[in-house]
């Protein structure tokens, strides 16, 4: 069962993009850039550096050292690299930091599977979802160097954002004689439902895109009688970064 015209959805979703689009550029280069600032250099360990970006192809890096409650930047221990070297200091062609966040995303899941239920088998639906999504995030920033012709090294930066946490928000699914668990159900008509559940989203700069695991609640007097009610469901999400 695959139904409903995408057009809604996307216009839903350039809207919202339109909106958050003049704040977003001012948060552009503080989140999705790599930019001044304390990095993790692994994804999951506690050491932190801070990146001083000199020009788009130098940058210093400097240990932060913890004191009891609190820590500071030893200055004497100072990583540069530059496009003007001549060779890496450290002999390591690719650098890596992560910077984790809270994150929170509009979201619309534009296709929903559903397992097989009461009589209909399983299905594919396209139905509208919108949903506010909070969660943990983690940015990671890769700087690649490569040799130029002219024996100096060339900074590349890659960025992706991965994050996973919660969402809930409202939606429509089609109710009618097949969803409805009445005998000779005699409406047709799509349902509000509500919509919860888990999702893992992967980012590039402020757009996301991801896998979801949930389930739906009809909103009116037949949710004893869907057939889906409450049942765990699979989505795509599409999503749009807010802070």
């Amino acid at each position: 069962m695959l139904k409903y015209n995408y057009t809604a959805t996307i216009v839903l979703f350039i809207s919202f993009h339109l909106l958050f689009s003049g704040c977003g550029l001012i948060r552009h280069s503080s989140k999705y850039n790599f930019n001044d600032g304390v990095y993790r250099t692994r994804l999951l360990s506690k050491e932190k550096v801070y990146v001083l970006k000199i020009d788009d192809d130098t940058i210093s890096v400097f240990p932060v050292v913890k004191y009891g409650d609190s820590s500071a930047v030893n200055t004497r221990q100072r990583m540069n690299f530059t496009s003007s070297q001549r060779r890496l200091k450290d002999n390591k062609v690719i650098h890596n930091f992560y910077r984790p966040s809270l994150d929170i995303d509009l979201m619309t899941i534009p296709l929903k599977y559903r397992a097989a239920a009461s009589d209909l088998p399983n299905t594919l639906t396209s139905n509208f979802n919108g949903a506010l999504f909070a969660g943990y995030r983690i940015d990671a920033y890769k700087l690649k160097y490569k040799r130029t012709p002219l024996n100096t090294y060339k900074q590349t930066v890659k960025h992706l954002g991965y994050s996973v946490g919660l969402f809930g928000g409202a939606g429509s699914s089609a109710i009618d004689n097949s969803t409805i668990n009445i005998h000779n159900f005699g409406y047709q008509y799509e349902g509000v439902i509500i919509i919860t559940g888990i999702s893992a989203n992967v980012a590039v700069d402020n757009i996301t895109i991801g896998v979801c695991y949930g389930a739906d609640y009809l909103q009116d007097k037949y949710r004893e009688y869907w057939i889906y009610e409450g049942k765990p469901c699979l989505g795509f999400t599409l999503g749009l970064n807010i802070n």
